[in-house]
């Protein structure tokens, strides 16, 4: 981790701990913690939960900065919402600056103890992949021998994805009209959504979140909620769930033409990087 910044969620302010807000090496913020509970042969409920952590920081010669820090923070405490921290100007995870406790104050320098809530232990970084049909014949429809009363669009086939992770990741999926009944196989996985997305809207397939969404979004803007209508199968794993996390590894992709959508795939890690 080179660089570390809080973005303040009530009012999009910005403040560093590069200078004059220096943060040095933040060791509380790189501690990796797993809750869990014993169990006779081994643990059970293993998740990563809200946790302080505590860092010091030093201002020099700018009261001006520790009055933005301040203000910043209030603003995220007073309505309840966590700002975000983002390490390297990619990584983020969800926190609030509940204390600011100074350990020494002298003319030029001020030095602070604070207290950082984490809100979920998590930090994430969002990769987004666009994906344009490429089919898998000279035409957008597929000719069989036999008279069916209407044809069969072609797969769009040759893309892939990859999590090279060791764990699934969740992903969010945007899908632009015109289409319908719109779906994706990622892996072994289907995402479907049974809506209709007329020209110049998009259909939001949200996995990424402490609450899952599917959302269709209007040219104008107008968002409206498809979570009735999306494909959950049985649940996660069941091959048709539309909030399915990548799996490992290289996962073939192939849709019916004739739309495009963006992939995101959201990395989570328990850390801020090292390097």
């Amino acid at each position: 981790m080179q660089s570390l910044e809080y973005v303040c969620a009530a009012t999009g302010e910005r403040i560093g701990f590069e200078g004059p807000l220096y943060g040095e090496t933040l060791t509380g913020l790189r501690a990796r913690v797993w809750d869990y509970s014993l169990a006779s042969r081994g643990m059970t409920g293993i998740t990563r939960k809200a946790r302080e952590a505590t860092v010091t920081v030093k201002i020099h010669d700018s009261p001006a900065t520790l009055d933005l820090l301040r203000r910043l923070a209030d603003a995220d405490m007073a309505s309840g919402n966590p700002g975000t921290l983002v390490a390297d100007g990619e990584w983020e995870a969800k926190a609030w600056i509940t204390k600011s406790e100074p350990q020494s104050i002298t003319p030029t320098m001020v030095e602070t103890q604070l207290t950082i809530v984490l809100a979920d232990g998590v930090w994430r970084r969002p990769t987004m992949t666009h994906f344009t049909p490429r089919y898998d014949s000279g035409t957008a429809d597929l000719d069989y021998p036999y008279d069916y009363p209407h044809d069969f669009a072609g797969m769009a086939l040759g893309a892939e994805i990859v999590n090279d992770t060791s764990i699934p990741q969740p992903v969010k999926l945007t899908i632009f009209g015109p289409c319908a009944q719109p779906y994706v196989i990622i892996g072994t996985n289907r995402y479907e959504v049974d809506v209709t997305v007329p020209s110049g809207s998009r259909l939001e397939i949200d996995g990424t979140g402490d609450v899952r969404t599917v959302t269709m979004v209007s040219g104008t803007g107008l968002a409206t909620n498809c979570f009735a209508q999306a494909v959950r199968g049985s649940g996660k794993d069941s091959g048709r769930y539309v909030f399915q996390p990548l799996a490992p590894g290289t996962q073939p992709i192939s849709w019916p033409g004739g739309f495009q959508f963006d992939l995101t795939v959201c990395e989570e890690r328990s850390e801020p990087p090292w390097t």
